[in-house]
């Protein structure tokens, strides 16, 4: 139970440095300070990854996705006759199929620009402009001495995310 109380109270900090080499050797000193390295992630020229900075809508979409399989499945069960209805090995094997595919989908479709606010854009243009990103998972009392060691090796500007997830 502490343990989904933590992770409720994870946050992300964005970091957005002037270059590359800055935010790693920012990255490697959090590192140092002993931040686990599965709590940092950092982006450089990969515009399309910047957008997850602030988090990503694939848990949200597969869910959904996984729920339309199973909608869709029910669907062909009922409205495809005593023919398919009487036979069970196409329902056992086809439901996973459609539930499968359709979380898959729905976990694609929830990374999409589309399902993103305006807010993606400031890091999309920020790495379109060369600046490199670092992030930063955790508690809020990681995040303040993140934030500090960030600021000593030349973060130019932050932000907290409610994502709770490091690139």
């Amino acid at each position: 139970m502490q343990d989904v109380k933590q992770e409720l109270k994870e946050k992300s900090l964005v970091a957005a440095f002037s270059d590359h080499e800055s935010a790693v050797l920012a990255a490697t000193a959090l590192d140092a300070a002993g931040i686990p390295p599965d709590h940092v992630g950092v982006v450089a020229e990969n515009v399309r990854q910047a957008r997850e900075a602030a988090g990503s809508f694939s848990a949200a979409g597969a869910i959904v996705g996984a729920i339309v399989g199973a909608l869709v499945a029910l669907v062909f069960v009922f409205v495809g006759g005593d023919a398919v209805r009487q036979n069970v090995f196409a329902i056992v094997i086809g439901t996973p199929a459609l539930v499968f595919a359709f979380a898959a989908i729905g976990a694609l479709a929830g990374r999409a620009k589309l399902f993103q606010s305006r807010e993606y854009e400031r890091y999309e243009t920020a790495v379109d402009r060369g600046e490199a990103l670092v992030t930063v998972s955790g508690a809020p009392e990681l995040l303040e001495r993140a934030r500090r060691i960030l600021e000593e090796h030349g973060a130019v500007r932050f932000r907290r995310e409610e994502t709770g997830e490091a690139i």
